[in-house]
């Protein structure tokens, strides 16, 4: 998120969006006003260029985890280590 010049209050609030928080508990968590969560909300969809949570959703999906699960298919169709895969137990490092 702080490629899209998202604060860290901002990033804390859309971490808590993308694990499915309303807004009043998001306020709580932070504590902070409903009105200010969707200010921080309203400030991190125009950075980001999206309209509502569920497009915010979809852009920190498509744009940071879809790019790792296709690197990880290409990894294991070649037989290499899976970015954040489990560790391999026979390692020592």
């Amino acid at each position: 998120m702080a490629a899209y010049g998202v604060t860290e209050r901002e990033q804390a609030v859309t971490r808590l969006v993308l694990q499915g928080h309303s807004t009043v508990e998001i306020a709580e968590r932070l504590v902070v006003s409903a009105h200010t969560v969707q200010q921080h909300l309203k400030s991190v969809f125009e950075k980001t260029g999206v309209r509502s949570r569920c497009e915010l959703i979809g852009r920190v999906f498509f744009s940071h985890y879809e790019p790792r699960l296709r690197d990880n298919e290409q990894r294991a169709i070649t037989g290499r280590p899976l970015r954040g895969g489990p560790l391999d137990p026979d390692r020592n490092d």
